[in-house]
């Protein structure tokens, strides 16, 4: 199980335990499959964290690895772009944007290629 903020959330994982709102209605049961809509109804219904099963649906690395993975390469990338400026605060701000931008690219790129 891996405990993931809702903004990390991608179409296609698995939740490992029921999702409830704050007065305790259920709003997905264990075990459902997230979808673009699921995420956003969690997202407003204030929902900031949610437990999901170790792998995809489709198998292969946790989730956990596949994120880490991700943001690793992501600053690998970056780092050696902003080489040099690093140190510079405003720079700092610039590439932590950039990272952002690209692991939701990436986010958007793998929900388009998932089936309907």
């Amino acid at each position: 199980m891996v405990i993931l903020k809702i903004d990390e959330l991608k179409p296609g994982m698995i939740l490992a335990e029921s999702v409830y709102n704050r007065s305790g209605s259920l709003l997905l049961e264990k075990n459902t499959s997230l979808t673009k809509r699921r995420i956003w109804m969690l997202k407003t219904w204030g929902i900031d964290k949610v437990s999901l099963e170790g792998k995809s649906k489709e198998g292969g690395n946790t989730v956990s690895e596949t994120e880490l993975e991700t943001k690793e390469t992501i600053e690998k990338e970056l780092r050696a772009k902003f080489e040099g400026t690093i140190d510079d605060p405003v720079m700092e701000i610039i590439m932590k944007a950039a990272a952002r931008q690209l692991q939701k690219s990436l986010s958007d790129k793998d929900a388009q290629d998932q089936p309907a």
